[in-house]
């Protein structure tokens, strides 16, 4: 992740410069509520629900069918010495037998049982279902725009921060506007943040680099760029690409621009 870290520029060697403590100097930040009653919004949940994503590992039991467990012939089927059950695909879909495919990325666990019990209720009368998470998905950040390794991030179990993120995608020599770092935040289903933050500062040795969240995606302007409205649209291809792995606020929010 640190190979080939971004250089500071415009200090010369051997300066020494007061970094803040806080990098919310360089940030701009604007929180933004989604009402549920807004189309395509989803109806609020518990925050402690689960939300299902690209890469879990659903265990799922349908009334004690031994096809449905670690002897299935589902398509997406894993198993290894712990785990046993349906990897969620690329396209938000596990596949089961007799039900074929079934959605259920970016729906709470208690949402994604209820989908699973209505698609096995054509070829059962009233199913006992069971629907846990067998293995939990690679944490990821996302970074789009004026970088040479676009896409998705893997996020090591000691967390990522900006400048850690800009090295990975190869930033620095990208010609990226760095005063203007766009960064979109879910923090629930309904609720987030869009973030304007001044990169340059941290290259300068002004302020440390803001820690990234998991599921946070960054966008670095090809040059100066106007309001939020247009970096949703240029970003929307690439929100396109990925949409199975958002989170809902996230999905609700590029959709409605």
């Amino acid at each position: 992740m640190l190979g080939g870290c971004a250089s500071y520029r415009d200090l010369p060697a051997g300066t020494h410069q007061r970094i803040s403590s806080k990098p919310e100097p360089a940030v701009v930040r604007e929180v933004v509520d989604i009402s549920p009653g807004h189309a395509g919004a989803p109806m609020p949940f518990q925050a402690t629900d689960y939300i299902v994503g690209t890469n879990d590992v659903l265990y799922v039991s349908v009334n004690g069918r031994m096809e449905f467990g670690a002897t299935g012939t589902g398509g997406n089927l894993t198993t290894n010495n712990t785990n046993k059950g349906y990897r969620v695909d690329g396209r938000g879909n596990i596949y089961l037998p007799l039900a074929g495919r079934v959605a259920v990325a970016g729906l709470p666990l208690a949402d994604a049982r209820e989908r699973i019990d209505k698609a096995m209720r054509q070829y059962f009368n009233d199913p006992s279902i069971v629907v846990e998470i067998a293995e939990y998905r690679t944490r990821q950040v996302f970074v789009f725009g004026a970088v040479r390794k676009p896409g998705p991030v893997p996020m090591p179990a000691s967390g990522v921060n900006l400048a850690q993120l800009m090295s990975s995608a190869d930033a620095n020599e990208s010609g990226g506007n760095f005063k203007k770092v766009r960064i979109i935040r879910s923090n629930s289903p309904t609720q987030g943040e869009l973030l304007i933050v001044d990169f340059d500062q941290v290259l300068q040795g002004r302020s440390v680099p803001l820690q990234l969240q998991e599921g946070d995606i960054v966008y670095v302007p090809k040059s100066a760029i106007g309001n939020w409205n247009q970096v949703i649209s240029e970003l929307l291809p690439s929100l396109q690409a990925v949409s199975a792995t958002l989170q809902p606020f996230v999905n609700i929010k590029y959709l409605k621009q």
